[in-house]
C-alpha cells in the first residue's frame, strides 16, 4: 500500500470509537527495515504507534488502549 493512500483515512479503535484521521505518517529511518513508526493526527501532537494498527481498509482500525483499573 502506498503511504499516500493513508492520508485522510478515518481511524477507529477496536471498541468502535472514532479516534481521528491520518494527517501524517512517520517512517522510522532504519537502513534495514524502513518501518512505519506512527500515524499522526491533525496538529501533530498525537501519534498512534503503528504496532497498534490491526487493519487498514476503508478506515484504519487500531487496538484500543486497555483501561487502567
Amino acid at each position: 500500500m502506498r503511504l499516500s493512500k493513508l492520508y485522510g483515512k478515518q481511524i477507529y479503535n477496536t471498541k468502535g470509537n472514532y479516534v481521528g484521521y491520518v494527517d501524517e505518517v512517520l517512517i522510522e529511518i532504519d537502513k534495514r527495515s524502513g518501518r512505519v513508526l506512527a500515524l499522526v493526527l491533525p496538529g501533530g501532537k498525537v501519534g498512534i504507534p503503528y504496532k497498534r494498527v490491526t487493519a487498514i481498509g476503508d478506515i484504519v482500525l487500531v487496538k484500543a488502549k486497555e483501561a487502567v483499573e
